[in-house]
């Protein structure tokens, strides 16, 4: 007779399946919510380059109407009177630079020579309240009495300081005629 011992079913083999298969859920879920991840970062960073593109269309904003608010002031006072005026009057025996505005005199020099003209120019311009923004000046000389290199001098010290204030605006007024 034959002792049946039952049925011995090796378990060992399906366990090491089913750990194997178990692990490869595992890291498939994990990579797919690495690439989640690495996909939402780059969406966040995305997010912040536009973020900070929008703030610095913002300031230039801000900046634009800051200028404009200035242009606008300057030829409010311009219509008002309050443009610079920039004379040379001659006598017998001096040449006077004068910086008036709003018919305020703001200083004068005589001139000497023509090194320190622009040096001269350049303090007034820098003591205006909007030296940086627009400025609307007039040089206004005699010129049946002042000479051809004075004003070439001057005229050429004003275009040198543009350079420096690219917002002035310089008209040439000869009152002889």
């Amino acid at each position: 007779m034959s002792k049946n011992k039952g049925l011995v079913i090796e378990l060992t083999s399906l366990l090491d399946v089913i750990l194997i298969m178990l692990f490869w859920v595992m890291m498939a879920s994990s990579d797919k919510a690495g690439k989640a991840e690495d996909e939402a970062d780059k969406k966040l960073a995305e997010a912040k380059a536009i973020s900070a593109q929008a703030e610095e269309m913002m300031e230039q904003s801000r900046r634009d109407i800051e200028i404009g608010e200035q242009m606008a002031a300057t030829l409010d006072g311009f219509e008002n009177g309050e443009m610079l005026s920039i004379s040379l009057n001659v006598t017998d025996s001096s040449r006077i630079l004068s910086f008036a505005r709003s018919e305020e005199t703001m200083s004068s020099v005589v001139l000497t020579g023509y090194s320190n003209v622009e040096t001269e120019i350049r303090q007034v311009l820098d003591s205006l309240p909007h030296h940086e923004g627009l400025i609307l000046a007039a040089f206004i000389y005699d010129g049946s009495v002042t000479l051809h290199q004075d004003v070439v001098a001057i005229k050429n010290a004003l275009q040198n300081l543009r350079a420096d204030y690219p917002g002035i605006y310089f008209a040439y007024v000869n009152t002889s005629a």
